[in-house]
């Protein structure tokens, strides 16, 4: 069974990392062919500051994410559960009211995600680990420069659609499903996946912010049973991120759950609790069910 457990993350590993050397080449391949040189990230996302390269750089972010994540998790799927893979990755219909609780639940740790992120961001932290933050910051306030709505559907496509889907077959339907088919302990299945899906970020400010949102779409499929759930939960939070950014006229703040002024505690606890109250719910809902099923 190890042995077995072990072999599938070998192949999920190198499936990832094929399809990031396969968007690069073809960023480099585009770059050759425009004449433009890209030695850096930096090098790529300042393209954005000509109109012109615009649609060709958003272009190559969604060939990336599409090759790292839907590519490399369907040819995941196709060699070890070619015949049940609908089922396999639990591609079914759920309870509605899971509609409304978790996103309840998921917006009420707002303030606390947010309120984490100050506290890590005030921290002295070494230079390179504040790197990390500044770099995604900058690539991030480029790539979500928005003046139109037009510019505005393209960033939901692009941040909010791509990634609901693509990083939820591979975190929740492949990593997940994979830590608990290998240890049967449902708690630590979703909160080692939420930490690979935090640290994937590459961000110090918004680790404890990712994690969060991760251990929520974890149990959103934990307890939906469907992995439809955390990709509708994924895309939500994704595109309002987005459409408040468009709203607040670029202050990446917003996008980043890095709120300008600092955050009340008791408005930390408060939320906190309206979460906690609406996380037993959700608990209460999923164990009726599974008393009327038994």
């Amino acid at each position: 069974m190890k042995r077995e457990f072990y072999t599938k993350t070998l192949v999920l590993l190198a499936l990832v990392v094929g399809g990031i050397l396969i968007a690069n080449l073809a960023i480099l391949g585009l770059a050759q062919w425009k004449g433009l040189s890209i030695s850096s990230e930096e090098d790529f996302f300042a393209l954005l500051s000509d109109p012109d390269n615009v649609p060709m750089v958003k272009g190559i972010i969604g060939l990336n994410h599409l090759m790292t994540f839907f590519i490399s998790s369907v040819f995941y799927v196709m060699i070890f559960y070619r015949s049940t893979a609908s089922h396999w990755l639990s591609l079914r219909h759920f309870d509605p009211v899971y509609l409304l609780l978790f996103p309840i639940a998921l917006f009420s740790l707002y303030p606390a995600m947010g309120y984490a992120a100050q506290l890590v961001d005030k921290m002295p932290l070494p230079d390179y680990l504040k790197g990390l933050d500044e770099s995604a910051f900058s690539s991030l306030s480029k790539l979500l420069r928005m003046e139109s709505p037009a510019d505005l559907v393209t960033n939901l496509i692009l941040v909010g659609i791509l990634p609901g889907i693509g990083e939820e077959l591979l975190f929740r339907g492949i990593i997940q499903k994979e830590i608990h088919t290998m240890w049967q302990k449902t708690h630590m299945a979703i909160w080692v996946t939420a930490i690979l899906f935090s640290l994937f970020h590459f961000q110090v400010a918004g680790f404890l912010p990712k994690l969060g949102i991760g251990v929520i779409l974890g149990y959103a499929y934990y307890y939906s049973g469907s992995l439809i759930l955390p990709m509708i939960l994924h895309a939500l939070n994704n595109s309002m991120a987005t459409t408040s950014l468009y709203l607040a006229g670029g202050d990446m703040s917003v996008a980043e759950g890095l709120p300008a002024e600092e955050i009340p505690l008791m408005s930390v606890l408060f939320s906190t609790v309206i979460f906690a109250g609406v996380f037993y719910y959700i608990r209460s809902v999923y164990k009726n069910k599974i008393l009327l099923q038994s």
